[in-house]
């Protein structure tokens, strides 16, 4: 009898009573305000550390050119993310814009002017059954307005991604592709991906970024989403 009381005294309360009634996991550690990020260094030459907390965990140190970190909750109200590079240098140009419930990628890049600068891209997105998930980023200053190209054929109807921009998710069959990045039908190769695996269900980037010092080769890589 005392527990039913209890529970209608609940249900008759204003809504800021509901909250004192509701699971107290909620209130302090986040659950429910949280976002899955993962972070990709397209950068062309930093090697870069992600801080979750102040703490650098495994699979988060010296993260070099296509390095990804692990898939990390972030508290989108207080990420408290750092990034600094090998030098011990902070990166402040991250500025977070997740939502709760979300799943991300965060892509540091170089840009024009040699600076490091962050992207979020929202993984939402769901490919068709036997169907993978892609998209690209544009990584590399000076490109041009990129396509992808797998196994000869230009993917997304030709839509190009220009520097600093990630395209919309399109859907490919899952399976080996190999893939390259160029401008356009008839153009030459900007960078090669090689042989990927595209697993069914998956989303994925295909990232074109600047040359290592002292070349002038392009380079590309993917990354799956969490």
């Amino acid at each position: 009898m005392r527990y039913r009381s209890a529970v209608a005294l609940c249900a008759l309360t204003s809504l800021a009573a509901l909250g004192a009634c509701s699971d107290s996991n909620d209130d302090v550690t986040g659950v429910g305000n949280v976002a899955t990020v993962r972070f990709i260094n397209a950068t062309g030459n930093s090697i870069i550390s992600l801080a979750q907390n102040g703490t650098v965990s495994t699979g988060n140190s010296a993260l070099v050119f296509g390095g990804s970190s692990t898939c990390l909750a972030v508290d989108v109200t207080n990420p408290n993310l750092t990034f600094t590079t090998s030098a011990g240098t902070t990166i402040s140009t991250f500025v977070p814009n997740l939502a709760a419930g979300g799943n991300f990628t965060v892509i540091a890049y170089t840009d024009a002017n040699g600076n490091t600068q962050f992207a979020t891209l929202d993984n939402s997105f769901a490919p068709a059954s036997g169907l993978a998930g892609v998209r690209v980023f544009n990584a590399s200053s000076g490109s041009g307005n990129v396509v992808l190209v797998s196994d000869g054929v230009v993917l997304n109807n030709g839509t190009t991604v220009a520097f600093a921009n990630g395209g919309n998710f399109f859907s490919v069959p899952a399976g080996t592709h190999t893939l390259l990045f160029n401008t356009g039908t008839g153009t030459a190769t900007l960078a090669t991906v090689g042989s990927v695996n595209l697993v069914a269900g998956t989303n994925t980037v295909v990232v074109i970024g600047p040359a290592v010092a002292g070349s002038t080769a392009r380079r590309a890589f993917v990354s799956t989403g969490c």
